[in-house]
């Protein structure tokens, strides 16, 4: 089972949106507070719209990885340029290029198997190309695939956590 992993094309939307659909499952029973099952209908055509509004911009990054033609990862990503007030700011990344990586999925079935690896593998290098400083990303703190995924794996580091505080 060959793995390959290509920037997203036109005719991705059902494979990327089953995808996000599965994503979103797993998201809700981690967190069914903050996460939820995406609709179903105008998902493909809302991933086809995202990759034609994004396809010719040098600052987004979108890839798919494919396992005998099937779509079992996916990531976005977006540089972040430095801010003209960065002297002003209290953290120093604001000063520099930087990566977010807005979305990493990985087909349950191809978890711990090397897909999410190599997406970010590649993001990172796209990164590098692109003189990003650092790369940035967010997860939930309870996820039990992401935390052990970013920071034994990836070699990434807990930075900021992020507080929520429900007012419904």
């Amino acid at each position: 089972m060959a793995m390959v992993v290509r920037q997203v094309q036109a005719g991705d939307g059902p494979g990327r949106a089953r995808l996000w659909q599965e994503s979103g499952a797993f998201f809700a029973g981690l967190d069914p507070a903050t996460a939820q099952e995406p609709q179903t209908d105008g998902l493909v055509e809302w991933h086809e719209e995202l990759h034609a509004r994004y396809a010719d911009d040098p600052t987004v990054l979108m890839l798919v990885a494919e396992q005998d033609g099937d779509i079992v990862g996916a990531a976005v990503a977006r540089v972040e340029e430095p801010l003209p007030t960065a002297h002003w700011q209290l953290q120093r990344d604001l000063a520099h290029r930087r990566v977010h990586v807005d979305a990493l999925t990985v087909a349950g079935g191809a978890r711990r198997g090397g897909v999410g690896s190599a997406l970010m593998a590649e993001v990172e290098r796209w990164a590098v190309e692109r003189g990003a400083a650092a790369i940035m990303l967010e997860t939930g703190v309870d996820n039990p695939t992401s935390m052990p995924f970013y920071e034994r794996r990836m070699g990434y580091t807990r930075h900021e956590v992020v507080f929520r505080k429900d007012l419904r």
